[in-house]
Parts: structure tokens; C-alpha cells; sequence
């Protein structure tokens, strides 16, 4: 048991995968809308990610930390990165609605998973 535990320390982070490229790269898409939408500059029909892109930037960097075993500030300073570089480009309306779906299906099956199970109903 203790070998085991040595060897699973001993593994080193693996890259990522291109999902989880593709995960960092939608959150930066997500962080680049909310703070245009912050600041007025967001496309008026893009869907209000402000407070729901905050907190799948959070599960996404999570997963990928777990995934990947790389350190959680080396997967935040790669999110931080990936916004700043986006903020640069100009706004695509079909990358922004393929990733507001991937966040709500994501945040959708999350809340059904947080959610208690409902009480039981005694018959009478």
C-alpha cells in the first residue's frame, strides 16, 4: 500500500489534453465576455455569464487540476492567460454560444448532482 502511494506521488503532471485545452479555452472565451459585459462592450444578444462563468471557471480548473495533476496556480496562471489573450481578438458569436451551452449543460447536470434527493413521502 505504502508502494503505491510512493508511486502515485512519484508520477509526474501530465500535458494537457486537447479537452482540456478546449475546457481553458472556453473559460477564457466566457472571462473575456463577462468583463466586456462588465464594461458595457459585450455583444447586447450574448447571454449574461458574469456569476455562472465564475463559478464554472472553478469546476473547469478544478477537473483539469485533477486531471492533469498539474499545480492549481499553474492551471490558474494558464486561465489568466488564455483571458488576457483573448480579450485581444474580436468577439465570435458562434465560440461564445458553444461554450455558454457547454457552461450551462456542465452547471445544469452539477446542480442536479449538488441537489439532496428529495424526502420520502410516508403512505397512509
Amino acid at each position: 500500500m505504502i508502494f503505491l502511494a510512493m508511486a502515485l506521488a512519484a508520477t509526474p503532471p501530465s500535458a494537457l489534453t486537447a479537452a482540456q485545452q478546449s475546457d481553458l479555452a472556453c473559460v477564457a472565451v466566457l472571462a473575456t465576455l463577462a468583463e466586456k459585459q462588465r464594461i458595457g462592450s459585450a455583444p447586447s444578444d450574448a447571454p449574461d455569464v458574469r456569476q455562472s462563468g465564475k463559478i464554472w471557471a472553478g469546476i473547469v480548473g478544478s477537473r483539469i487540476t485533477a486531471q492533469s495533476g498539474q499545480p492549481r496556480e499553474l492551471v490558474a496562471v494558464a486561465m489568466g492567460e488564455a483571458a488576457a489573450a483573448e480579450f485581444q481578438r474580436p468577439s465570435d458569436p458562434a465560440r461564445i454560444n458553444f461554450c455558454a451551452l457547454q457552461l450551462s449543460a456542465e452547471l445544469a447536470a452539477t446542480d442536479t448532482i449538488d441537489k439532496p434527493l428529495p424526502k420520502s413521502v410516508k403512505s397512509k
